[in-house]
């Protein structure tokens, strides 16, 4: 039986297991790394305020109205809905971004077995289950926005690919379009331009939509957003939707923001930083499986198709990578809807190298390397991961370890420092349920705190007056004695 054969009679189990690589590689030791500071604390410290002021509305930060970031709450109700539903900890804040990532992983192989076989769907999830950025750069493994908009992009896409033969499957759009505006904003806007460069085609083909189904979509899309911008306006007028529009949008495409800059190759050298594995395994590929220039056209040219799966499949991965290298701002997880494409095309080329030279002899060496470097890049690709987390993410290496560790006891407490980061200020503020203190100095803390009060300090004190508590060779916890009265 061919592995192509085994794949169509096996999908299911062999899908899962795929599906559960992508579980253990998003879920596992989740608890144990620490928070990240800027978007992943800040959603933290927002979305912990939101469930404890029950205000939906008015995001805050530090408990002022939040106007730095400046992206619809989407993220925010869903993480506070975490907290309230499973307490404030690292997983209630990942939750969502994880559960989002291994459905993206589901979904592709479930449409890519449709489009070009088991055998592709289930390389391509096996692919994004193990590429590093899908899962660490504002991946499954962390609380930001765009492991759900990566999936809310992907099911545009699917979407669009089943209205060809059920038109009423294009209502969808709405709610979708609707899930990313009011996720990340103005980044609406990658999913519809996908939508409307295969409307384009489409009018330009004299293919119409059903006109009740585009109206229904139209409404889906307007009742939440319209429901919201109104909810937004009412609170504080055009400030925070003009700071949306002017600054995350018109200045983050025009100009870039706060340093985020890079060249025209800056996306080339994302990729080739996270995913050589898997560039490496595309390129054995192409050598084992020849180049035919005219099929490299066809898809480099693929607006010219008389095929509307060839425009989507096009638009989606051409958009994708088009949109974020026009911006003059620049950053890494700008890729993340793109990733889905990126592991489809690597599966592609493998499988399309091991099918034309199945059959053919002299062949066969090639065929060997090929696999043989699939199955070097997945263990590469794994012990990158397991390496990453246990030497680059461990929270018990960082002064959040330190609070996790002693949060029963800090309680209620206060805990000095001479500075604290936000991702810090989450921990202790949410997680921990104490208030962070800042002082210059061993003597300021003394001076200022009172007894059962804590310090985080770099270096060690040898002082009666406060006893060790814990220490993880970098930072040290220490309690000021009850016995100490000299405040």
């Amino acid at each position: 039986m061919s592995a192509a054969a085994l794949c169509r009679q096996h999908f299911t189990p062999l899908a899962l297991c795929v599906l559960a690589l992508a579980a253990f590689n998003l879920a596992w030791r989740l608890n144990t790394e620490f928070v990240s500071e800027w978007d992943e604390s800040l959603y933290g410290i927002t979305a912990w305020e939101m469930a404890k002021s029950g205000d939906s509305i008015g995001t805050t930060f530090l408990g002022h109205l939040d106007y730095y970031n400046s992206k619809p709450p989407l993220n925010v109700w869903l993480i506070a809905f975490a907290f309230r539903l499973f307490g404030a900890n690292l997983v209630s804040l990942r939750i969502v971004s994880t559960l989002s990532a291994c459905c993206i992983v589901a979904v592709l192989q479930m449409w890519v077995r449709r489009l070009y076989g088991a055998a592709v769907g289930l390389l391509a999830g096996l692919v994004l289950a193990t590429s590093f950025a899908f899962v660490y750069v504002h991946g499954g493994r962390s609380g930001n926005a765009d492991p759900l908009f990566t999936l809310l992009v992907l099911l545009t896409v699917v979407t669009l690919a089943a209205a060809q033969h059920r038109p009423w499957r294009i209502v969808w759009l709405g709610p979708l379009l609707a899930g990313a505006f009011l996720l990340k904003g103005m980044a609406v806007l990658m999913p519809l331009s996908i939508v409307f460069g295969v409307e384009a085609w489409r009018l330009f083909h004299h293919h119409r939509r059903n006109r009740r189904a585009i109206a229904v979509a139209l409404l889906l899309f307007a009742l939440p957003v319209g429901a919201w911008i109104a909810a937004r306006w009412q609170l504080d007028g055009a400030r925070f939707l003009s700071q949306l529009f002017m600054y995350d949008f018109i200045a983050g495409s025009l100009t870039p923001l706060e340093g985020h800059n890079g060249g025209l190759w800056y996306y080339a050298d994302v990729l080739q930083k996270y995913h050589y594995d898997w560039l490496a395994a595309g390129l054995v590929a192409v050598w084992v499986g020849g180049i035919r220039w005219p099929s490299v056209w066809e898809h480099l040219l693929f607006w010219r198709s008389d095929d509307e799966r060839t425009i989507l499949l096009g638009s989606w991965v051409t958009l994708t990578l088009l949109i974020p290298t026009l911006m003059q701002t620049k950053n890494s997880w700008y890729l993340q809807p793109f990733y889905p494409a990126f592991a489809l095309g690597i599966a592609w080329l493998v499988d399309r190298a091991l099918t034309r030279t199945a059959h053919v002899l002299t062949a066969r060496g090639r065929r060997i390397a090929l696999i043989s470097v699939v199955l070097l890049a997945v263990g590469v690709a794994e012990g990158r991961l397991w390496w990453y987390s246990f030497h680059r993410r461990d929270v018990a290496d960082s002064t959040q370890g330190l609070i996790l560790a002693e949060a029963h006891e800090l309680a209620g407490r206060e805990i000095f420092r001479d500075r604290w980061n936000y991702a810090e200020t989450f921990v202790i503020r949410a997680i921990a349920g104490a208030e962070e203190k800042t002082v210059a100095s061993f003597e300021a803390f003394l001076r200022d705190s009172g007894p059962g009060d804590y310090f985080v300090s770099a270096d060690a004190i040898h002082d009666p007056r406060v006893i060790a508590v814990r220490s993880n060779g970098r930072y040290h916890l220490y309690r000021r004695s009850l016995d100490d009265a000299s405040r």
